[in-house]
């Protein structure tokens, strides 16, 4: 077959791979996929219903309807303290669209896209089919925190943009005020995208997570990046945005009309209904806490040393004092043991490392991290 050869040498992320080889098992407590357990809040579904009813299903608008768009642009400049306008919104086929467009409008080939580690698995394929060049910049002795002298080190000519991904999947971790700052600022004269995908943004546990879109002085570099799926639950409904200049908009939105057209005007109501009567969602991030906090505790108090997070709904355990060499081997041996699925580390550029999704009531929880104890009584150091 003539295929591209890029195409040919990609493979499904390890994290799809592990969720489909668990369902091998039919007592499998599935840790492996982002997808929020909690249902999606009722006003929705009941106005995006009687909307169906009411309207003629046809082609949406180029860039998402008025009403979602102002509804988004409202919501995060309240929010944000950003100042986006009605015309600098694309709505997306969801985040993931939203980071393949952006991609793609952006890069040529011999481009270097700075990640920091660990990194959501979605950008390194988008990146390589479009001939970037991924570099990664190791950030598990600062805490998880990119810093500026970090950033400094992986700059080169061919720089061509930075993903950021706060709070970040897969660790929970939020850059702080002071590192955000420092880089935003250091960025201010270089020509280099910020692509900053905030799609956890809304599950937050301190309320101390800044956009990247508050930094107005940049924003004709930022391209921002967010979306509904876990927010409000709302994965099926395939649901995100851009946010950019208006200059950038214009030319990303070639790309997104020839990829997808649009997304289904149904989704886009929903969306639209999503935040212009159900934009508090604290009660759920309040739910995820509680789930992450539970089993923070229980990891840590088995040597499972992990650091708290402050957003999202994951847990990054480092397998550090255990003898265990390859965390792909231990989420294969901890599936077919004990029937619990999780995410191996490497999956996200970190080895020794592994990823548990919160997106499971605690009892439940309770049980997975009793087999994960168990299994690794047998693998301590000391």
């Amino acid at each position: 077959m003539n295929i591209n050869p890029k195409v040919i040498n990609k493979e499904i992320s390890l994290i799809r791979q592990i969720s489909i080889k668990s369902r091998e098992y039919k007592d499998v407590i599935n840790l492996t996929v982002g997808e929020p357990d909690l249902p999606i809040p009722c006003e929705i579904v009941e106005e995006t219903t009687l909307y169906m009813k009411n309207n003629r299903m046809g082609y949406p608008m180029l860039g998402g309807s008025l009403e979602i768009r102002e509804e988004i642009v409202n919501f995060y400049n309240t929010k944000y303290g950003s100042s986006y306008k009605i015309d600098e919104v694309i709505v997306t086929a969801g985040a993931t669209e939203a980071i393949s467009t952006t991609l793609r409008a952006i890069l040529n080939e011999g481009d270097e896209v700075l990640i920091p580690l660990p990194f959501y698995p979605g950008y390194l394929p988008n990146i390589d089919l479009n001939g970037g060049v991924s570099v990664f910049i190791d950030t598990t002795t600062d805490e998880l925190q990119l810093t500026v002298e970090t950033l400094k080190k992986h700059l080169t000519p061919k720089t061509k943009a930075l993903i950021l991904n706060y709070p970040n999947n897969p660790s929970g971790m939020i850059l702080s005020k002071k590192n955000l700052d420092e880089i935003m600022n250091f960025l201010r004269d270089k020509d280099i995208y910020i692509i900053s995908d905030e799609i956890y943004s809304e599950i937050v546990f301190d309320d101390d997570f800044i956009s990247v879109g508050k930094y107005d002085f940049l924003k004709e570099k930022i391209i921002l990046i967010n979306g509904f799926s876990k927010s409000h639950s709302m994965t099926g409904w395939r649901l995100g945005y851009i946010l950019t200049s208006k200059k950038l908009k214009d030319q990303l939105i070639k790309v997104h009309q020839y990829t997808i057209t649009a997304p289904s005007i149904v989704s886009e109501y929903g969306g639209y209904i999503a935040l212009s009567k159900c934009s508090d969602m604290s009660s759920y991030t309040k739910e995820y806490k509680k789930r992450c906090e539970y089993v923070y505790n229980r990891l840590n108090s088995m040597g499972i040393v992990t650091l708290r997070p402050k957003g999202s709904f994951y847990i990054f355990g480092s397998l550090g004092n255990f003898n265990l060499t390859s965390s792909l081997d231990f989420a294969l041996d901890l599936l077919e043991n004990k029937h619990v699925a999780v995410v191996p580390g490497i999956a996200f550029g970190v080895e020794g490392y592994f990823r548990i999704s919160c997106t499971k009531p605690v009892e439940i929880l309770k049980t997975a991290l009793d087999k994960i104890e168990d299994y690794m009584e047998k693998y301590r150091s000391n």
